[in-house]
């Protein structure tokens, strides 16, 4: 463990024990700053090391014990309709989904149902019981994709599953038509295997521009609740809108450092820091101009 690493550990406790972040969490409140968030995973596993999309299983049992603990998880369908309804929402409420149909989510769902805690899961329905392998994973050891019978028994042990397309498509390129097939077909399909309604959707990629704004209605039409991105934010009692945020559950540090995170009390710090990244910015691009053109643009 590196000296930065333990450095930042050791401030989170700090922050956390000395009490510092109850305060804040209680004066968030006292302002009316209530909120939920919507954690995103995408698989659970140690065949492959840790990053953006992987988190090993000794760590998700240490995450799962911490939200357990310390945390308000609800089914996602709790946070579409505080989000609707305008109430307060309670102290660190949150849901938990996951993406992609990747076979070691039928072992999280186990560990999450060990600690009791309800989940989404988002299946591109033309990958399951297949052997797709998605470009971003060519490399890396083999990881299978869940088959129909380890999804159904999923759904057995209470999990929510939902739609994402048919095959993963960018709805940022694609066509209409092609569209509204993702939209529909999945949905079809889940509800044919699944013998249950298909309540929520979420886009693949996941950023603003792998969703254009016309393809939206299409979401509404298809006859989904809610749809979710990969954007961070959270998700604030009275929100009206149709697509909500989702946190991507990067690598922190360490557990603490992600309960930090999750109730809002490192907002302040995060802000300081995209200050001064764009103060810096606005500098370097000042003293550019104060240069010679040959020198600026070299």
């Amino acid at each position: 463990m590196s000296i930065k690493t333990i450095s930042k550990s050791a401030l989170c406790a700090i922050y956390k024990y000395s009490g510092v972040m109850g305060l804040q969490e209680f004066l968030a409140r006292a302002r009316g700053r209530t909120f939920a968030s919507v954690l995103l995973f995408h698989r659970v596993t140690d065949a492959t090391p840790e990053d953006g999309l992987t988190v090993g299983t000794e760590r998700f049992r240490r995450i799962c014990g911490m939200l357990r603990r310390s945390f308000r998880v609800v089914p996602l369908a709790e946070v579409v309709r505080v989000a609707r309804a305008g109430h307060v929402i309670p102290a660190r409420t949150l849901a938990i989904t996951f993406d992609d149909c990747y076979r070691d989510n039928l072992d999280a769902a186990r560990t999450l149902a060990d600690h009791g805690l309800p989940a989404t899961f988002f299946i591109p329905t033309a990958f399951v019981g297949t052997d797709h392998v998605f470009d971003w994973d060519l490399g890396l050891p083999r990881m299978r994709n869940l088959s129909w019978d380890e999804t159904r028994a999923m759904a057995r042990m209470g999990f929510d599953i939902g739609s994402h397309t048919v095959t993963h498509a960018d709805l940022g390129n694609v066509g209409i038509e092609q569209a509204r097939h993702e939209l529909t077909e999945s949905k079809r399909v889940l509800e044919e295997q699944l013998q249950r309604p298909i309540r929520y959707f979420a886009y693949p990629y996941g950023e603003r521009w792998n969703l254009r704004p016309e393809i939206v209605p299409l979401i509404r039409e298809a006859g989904y609740e809610a749809c979710f991105s990969a954007i961070s934010g959270v998700v604030q009692g009275g929100q009206a809108d149709f697509v909500l945020p989702r946190e991507a559950v990067p690598y922190f540090p360490s557990v603490l450092n992600l309960e930090l995170h999750l109730t809002g009390c490192l907002a302040w710090m995060y802000a300081l820091k995209r200050r001064r990244a764009a103060s810096r910015q606005r500098s370097s691009v000042s003293r550019s101009a104060l240069l010679p053109h040959s020198v600026a643009h070299s």
